[in-house]
């Protein structure tokens, strides 16, 4: 009898374990859309890289950087020049992280 209720509360622990587990990955992954503003530094197209200086990212970057990002359209990189202004976001797609999207703001030459 021991030997029963030791099992079931070893799988009643691993019920919990898991399912603890996988609240918090869908915690990580409740917020996969992260909006930055910053300026252009480089546009490497044959890269789809887009290198920005930019203040912080809410939830995702506390503190201003210069950092380069993966675009995940080249398209996105056109008509871009280093000084643009332009407000952006991150995206993770397919597991990767880039930039969905950018628009020049109205400070931009």
């Amino acid at each position: 009898m021991d030997g029963r209720i030791k099992r079931w509360g070893q799988r009643l622990l691993a019920i919990v374990l898991l399912l603890g587990i996988s609240l918090a990955d869908a915690d990580l992954r409740a917020q996969d859309r992260y909006q930055g503003e910053g300026r252009v530094l480089g546009v490497d197209e044959e890269k789809r890289m887009l290198f920005v200086a930019h203040g912080p990212i809410p939830g995702f970057m506390p503190a201003p950087m210069r950092h380069g990002f993966t675009v995940h359209r080249v398209e996105l990189l056109q008509g871009l020049q280093k000084g643009d202004t332009i407000r952006f976001v991150l995206e993770v797609k397919d597991e990767v992280l880039g930039i969905s999207s950018i628009e020049k703001t109205k400070e931009s030459k």
